[in-house]
């Protein structure tokens, strides 16, 4: 039952990394402009932080997508929403006026709907990464009869 679980969250966080780096990449113009509006990210070249996030996003994905890299792709999973989450957290409590730089209908969210949905798969990851854990640290007690 774990193991379903566990595939279930993969595949979720898998359909998320791929939908917002591919909505990123085919509005990649709308969204270099909107993080060149960040005052968060001013210091940084919105090149080199359009670029990584997408690459981030799929490198997640698609560690999530094959068994052997899955447990790296959780904490990679969980490290990206937990860093998503906290910075439209603090745009949102601390900055007036700032555009979301997600695309696609996360794009269209408002920030309170976007940090909630993004606190949510922070949890769903940290799960993930539990789940993986706790299957691969303690095998199952069940016997075989033969």
């Amino acid at each position: 039952m774990k193991n379903i679980f566990l595939q279930a969250i993969c595949f979720s966080l898998c359909i998320l990394f791929f939908y917002a780096a591919s909505m990123k990449a085919l509005e990649f113009g709308q969204f270099m402009t909107d993080i060149a509006k960040s005052p968060l990210l001013a210091n940084i070249p919105p090149a080199l932080t359009g670029a990584s996030t997408i690459l981030a996003e799929v490198a997640a994905a698609m560690m999530l997508a094959l068994p052997a890299t899955r447990k790296a792709g959780l904490y990679l999973s969980a490290f990206l929403m937990l860093s998503f989450t906290a910075y439209m957290s603090i745009l949102y409590f601390f900055y007036e006026n700032i555009p979301c730089s997600c695309g696609g209908i996360l794009g269209t969210m408002g920030y309170p709907a976007h940090i909630v949905f993004n606190t949510a798969f922070t949890l769903l990851a940290i799960t993930g990464i539990l789940l993986h854990h706790f299957s691969l640290s303690y095998p199952s007690t069940k016997t075989t009869v033969r």
